[in-house]
């Protein structure tokens, strides 16, 4: 189990098992963020918790995933996708 949290500590994460490949993405609003993601789907290996703010990021003018950050302290915990896959799954990602 892995666990994460915010600076202030108010909001956090964990994931189940071997986080796989870490991302360092560089999109314009990820390299600003400077975050490392591991994957998975919401529900399933990774649980948020505590209170969370967003920032909806629009792909074409097209809402495509949230970034969830902590109301107090502004650190980044996670991304979710808004549209679901093709199996009904929603992608989420954390921030290592």
């Amino acid at each position: 189990m892995l666990t994460g949290s915010c600076h202030c500590g108010k909001a956090s994460w964990t994931l189940e098992g071997d986080p796989g490949s870490i991302t360092a993405c560089n999109c314009t609003l990820c390299r600003r963020y400077g975050t490392l993601w591991a994957y998975d789907y919401e529900g399933e290996r990774i649980a948020l918790a505590g209170e969370t703010a967003s920032y909806t990021r629009a792909d074409k003018g097209e809402p495509s995933l949230e970034i969830l950050f902590c109301p107090s302290c502004a650190c980044v915990l996670s991304w979710r996708g808004l549209r679901l896959g093709k199996d009904g799954r929603r992608r989420i990602a954390v921030n290592m």
